[in-house]
């Protein structure tokens, strides 16, 4: 992101932020509520429009980037949606989808992948057991785990999480960081939002505090071993 500005009712939300995620980082974007955090994650994938300034994904304007099944995004909560309510195991498999082809059939080989791949992530965020339970029945906790097995499930090269340990508990939120220290050890891309680090902290590579929509401090904590730094691109 360049220039980024964000407006909404009269004031600016974002203001001239620039910002660079290259492959391998793992980012934690910090700040107090009301800083913009959640606003700078939505406009680095085009979900919130700019103002002013511009981002690009891997090279792209979000409008014309079509690479989807490479970001793995995670919200702050479950949406709620119409129609018969969705199970567990329907919501995380869901993630699965930007890895179809519209142009050609589901074979048998692709569903047992998309089998295993919903498999591991249920059972790395402890809802096996729920996977046949409607996901608008449990917790709120349980719901951000659900949401988090669905990004995973999809096994995308970036993730982008908006507070995902928040409301999770203690144990929900070791085996969140057990899953991302494997992806982050095969040079995956990570984007957190939070308000505190936790069992997430020892991943994390860069840091950027935001206040009142502006980035007031960056810092890097340690190199990833896992980047590779002469093909890494922004996103």
């Amino acid at each position: 992101m360049t220039g980024g500005v964000v407006r909404r009712d009269g004031r600016e939300v974002l203001a001239d932020v620039g910002l660079r995620v290259g492959t391998g980082d793992v980012l934690a974007v910090l700040g107090p509520n009301g800083a913009g955090k959640s606003t700078l994650v939505k406009a680095l994938l085009g979900l919130v429009p700019l103002a002013a300034g511009r981002t690009e994904i891997y090279g792209t304007p979000p409008a014309r980037f079509r690479g989807w099944r490479r970001i793995g995004y995670v919200p702050q909560r479950l949406p709620m949606g119409g129609g018969v309510p969705a199970t567990v195991r329907e919501v995380v498999s869901s993630g699965r989808l930007g890895r179809r082809s519209r142009w050609r059939p589901a074979v048998f080989n692709d569903r047992a992948a998309d089998r295993a791949a919903v498999d591991r992530a249920l059972e790395t965020l402890g809802l096996t057991g729920h996977a046949r339970d409607s996901a608008h029945l449990l917790s709120g906790g349980q719901q951000q785990r659900v949401l988090i097995a669905r990004a995973l499930a999809g096994e995308p090269d970036v993730f982008v999480m908006d507070e995902p340990t928040a409301g999770v508990d203690a144990r929900s939120q070791a085996a969140l960081a057990a899953a991302l220290r494997e992806l982050t050890g095969a040079g995956r891309t990570v984007v957190l939002v939070t308000h505190e680090l936790g069992p997430l902290e020892p991943l994390i590579t860069r840091t950027v505090e935001l206040g009142h929509g502006r980035i007031v401090q960056e810092t890097t904590v340690r190199e990833n071993p896992a980047r590779d730094t002469a093909t890494g691109r922004p996103v």
